[in-house]
């Protein structure tokens, strides 16, 4: 390519502002549901930069001070942000849903350089419509409403800031990695290099998996002839109790809803229901008198769940029946 064709090449990536002087300074990676902050956050990660006292992956978002800003709590985002600038020259903080309070924080945090990351708005809205069975034009609707905010605040703003193109970070991640190197403010090696560049990946089965709003978690509890029963809730908050199918011998047998209390499971002399927490989200199948026997294999799934919940399929043993 020559010298003046490659002045016209887009690498996906823009700058607004200088870098922060000194060695200061917090990263605020922000962007819309499914569009590719994640991947952003992991390499971060990667390059040793801290991301929160409640981050981890897959996602890498801090719990602790998402609460604190999403409760509306300045006191306590301020505390939080404090104590991560005492301990840390430089950290990040990654969340989606940081866009819908970007204004009111933005003077929170130390000297910030915001890395904000775009993607086609098709793709985010069929990621969503995947991992949560949302409408596809109300989610695109919605990631449009959602850039025009980010737009916004970055016009208003004016902060330092490094744009990114999703697609074309994914067919170049050294390209992204070089780039978030030059904001960290220390020397990194070949290795830590190596290692952020591989984290980023189209698709990665972990971020799948727990990005599903259908993504059930439970446990069975107790198990007689004539009854299933343990605990199973969804993992996204805002989700309706579960209704669960339990499947015999690979056959389905029963359905059922998991709304119950530890108080209204009846006695099981295998073992006694034990419920996370408080929640109500206990079930029992009540089956017919002698349904189950050893060596019977049960699976229970929520109802729009892909997977059985974590000890399924599981094998029956009954006292008293015969080996």
């Amino acid at each position: 390519m020559t010298e003046s064709l490659a002045a016209m090449f887009n690498s996906g990536i823009a700058r607004l502002g200088e870098n922060p002087a000194g060695a200061e300074r917090t990263l605020v990676v922000l962007g819309t549901a499914r569009g590719g902050t994640s991947a952003v956050a992991g390499a971060l990660d990667r390059l040793g930069v801290y991301t929160g006292a409640l981050s981890a992956g897959p996602v890498f978002e801090d719990v602790n001070l998402a609460n604190a800003i999403e409760n509306g709590s300045e006191d306590d985002a301020r505390r939080v942000i404090g104590d991560y600038d005492s301990e840390h020259d430089v950290w990040a903080f990654k969340r989606p849903r940081l866009l819908y309070h970007v204004q009111d924080v933005h003077a929170l945090f130390r000297q910030p350089v915001y890395i904000v990351v775009f993607r086609d708005v098709f793709a985010a809205a069929q990621r969503t419509r995947i991992s949560g069975g949302v409408d596809i034009f109300r989610s695109m609707d919605k990631l449009l409403a959602d850039n025009e905010r980010i737009i916004d605040f970055l016009e208003t703003a004016r902060p330092c800031a490094l744009l990114l193109s999703y697609e074309k970070l994914m067919a170049n991640p050294a390209q992204l990695v070089d780039a978030l190197i030059e904001l960290v403010p220390r020397e990194v090696d070949s290795a830590t290099r190596q290692a952020a560049i591989g984290f980023i990946r189209p698709a990665p089965e972990d971020y799948l998996d727990a990005t599903r709003t259908t993504k059930a978690s439970g446990a069975i509890t107790g198990i007689d002839h004539d009854r299933v029963q343990g605990w199973a809730r969804y993992n996204f908050p805002l989700k309706p109790a579960a209704t669960l199918e339990l499947s015999v011998n690979g056959e389905l047998v029963a359905k059922t809803v998991a709304d119950r209390s530890a108080e209204t499971l009846p006695p099981c002399p295998q073992q006694p229901a034990e419920l996370p927490g408080d929640s109500s989200c206990g079930f029992c199948f009540e089956l017919a008198p002698q349904s189950l026997a050893t060596g019977d294999n049960i699976s229970i799934k929520a109802s729009e769940d892909i997977t059985p919940l974590d000890d399924c399929p599981l094998q029956v043993e009954l006292a008293g029946d015969a080996p």
